[in-house]
């Protein structure tokens, strides 16, 4: 996602848990800046400070129900409040399909999209415009630049690359604003895709 930022001219302050883990960030023309959401919500507004938008695409390693409430509950409710803080104008949060009603997903992952569900919620509530993000199963296929939105969709799949593309692209589609919405790999380029949510 860094990429297609740079590549669409956005300067990009990318958020690491450690100074290696953004190595990579800064190689391809990043800033970085320490700042783990489970370790240290403290320093998130310094963060957010400047920024105009901020992407939140962190979560737990560890499928362990506390390693997630930790990151993907409690860390991106700090991220949201820091924004709101550092006067952050918009955010756009990765979240995953069925957040919005965890008894219909998988019992497997029951508590990630549980965690999902309350840091989206308190996004809804916050004074940021937000667009919620809820992708079906990631997975590591070619980017294919076409998906399929909806509020609600049926269980699928998408590639990593292409979310990447859909949040990016969502910077400049107004429709998405305040706004949440699934996403799985499809036949409509990401910008006309975006352009037709209902």
């Amino acid at each position: 996602m860094v990429r297609l930022l740079l590549r669409q001219g956005h300067t990009v302050r990318a958020g690491v848990r450690s100074k290696r883990r953004g190595e990579a960030a800064a190689t391809l023309g990043a800033e970085t800046v320490v700042a783990d959401l489970a370790s240290f919500p403290e320093a998130l507004v310094d963060a957010c400070a400047g920024a105009d938008v901020v992407i939140n695409t962190a979560g737990a390693a560890d499928p362990d129900p506390s390693a997630v409430n930790l990151v993907d509950r409690d860390g991106a409710i700090a991220a949201v409040r820091a924004a709101e803080k550092a006067g952050v104008a918009r955010f756009l949060q990765l979240s995953a399909q069925f957040a919005d009603s965890p008894d219909q997903g998988d019992r497997l992952v029951r508590s990630f999209l549980l965690a999902k569900q309350v840091s989206d919620s308190i996004l809804r509530r916050s004074s940021l415009t937000w667009t919620v993000v809820r992708p079906g199963t990631l997975t590591d296929d070619p980017f294919t630049g076409r998906v399929k939105v909806a509020g609600h969709l049926e269980p699928g799949r998408i590639s990593r690359q292409d979310v990447a593309a859909v949040l990016v692209a969502s910077l400049n589609e107004p429709l998405t604003e305040n706004r949440g919405f699934d996403v799985l790999g499809g036949e409509v380029p990401v910008g006309a895709a975006l352009a037709s949510i209902e």
